[in-house]
């Protein structure tokens, strides 16, 4: 009888609990906007961010160091596309058209601040650029190779300049243009496009990386350039590499630099 009390004071308790002490639960997996723009959950972990001493193509500022993001994310399966831009700033900058779902070039970090701008204010959601660390880790996505292919890429996995190879990689198709979204394989967590095609621009600016381990790093305060990610078109497969680093001026375009939108649930 005693016992039968007792875990009838468990039922009772624990459905009072607050929210906030029950078990929490990650949001639905997929999301789509009212643009039609394509969202998949990334959930929090941590990762080993940069890359190893031996990884060919590796530079210095690649310093490998532990990650831990304590939030998980809304992250666009594909790189923003031209008829998406063109919805939000009733404009085209893009080089490359003539096809459907193309990427969106020739638009600086500047740029992409306006159409995050009025994103939001059309959908009420805090869209935003992804920081540099949670580009790759969920470009990684639990892999920890230099691309999340394997060692190599080849160019019927990522659009990049196949005249150049990487490590064991062999000689493709240079296409010396931009191809349509999702027009390869996607990586563990549904993402398309993170290695090759265009460059991403990320919210932060460019600095050192921290030699110890990190929790939600944002970048540095101040800078002169903005980070660039995940190797293009016109580029060497190393340049697509998971841990490579790019940079420019956040007031620069070129037919090589996207990105895709990210935003956090609170």
């Amino acid at each position: 009888m005693l016992r039968l009390f007792c875990l009838s004071l468990v039922f009772v308790v624990a459905s009072h609990l607050p929210i906030h002490a029950q078990e929490k639960k990650d949001p639905p997996k997929n999301f789509t906007n009212s643009l039609g723009m394509k969202f998949v959950w990334i959930p929090p972990g941590t990762f080993m961010m940069g890359s190893q001493t031996w990884e060919k193509g590796r530079e210095s500022c690649e310093t490998q160091h532990k990650v831990t993001l304590t939030k998980g994310f809304y992250m666009g399966v594909f790189t923003v596309t031209q008829e998406q831009w063109a919805d939000v700033m009733d404009s085209l900058p893009s080089e490359f058209k003539g096809e459907k779902n193309l990427p969106v070039e020739n638009v600086s970090w500047d740029d992409c601040q306006k159409f995050i701008k009025e994103l939001r204010r059309r959908d009420k959601k805090p869209y935003r650029l992804p920081t540099e660390a949670e580009w790759e880790y969920a470009c990684r996505a639990g892999t920890r190779t230099p691309f999340f292919f394997g060692e190599t890429i080849f160019t019927d996995q990522v659009n990049y300049d196949g005249s150049f190879t990487n490590g064991n990689g062999k000689n493709g198709v240079s296409r010396r243009k931009t191809t349509p979204v999702g027009s390869f394989p996607a990586n563990a967590w549904g993402l398309h496009d993170m290695h090759g095609n265009v460059h991403q621009w990320c919210q932060d600016w460019y600095g050192d990386y921290p030699r110890n381990d990190v929790v939600d790093p944002q970048g540095p305060n101040t800078g002169q350039h903005r980070v660039l990610r995940g190797g293009s078109w016109g580029d060497f497969p190393a340049t697509c590499r998971s841990a490579r680093r790019g940079c420019r001026e956040p007031e620069h375009k070129w037919s090589s630099w996207g990105y895709r939108v990210c935003f956090s649930v609170e």
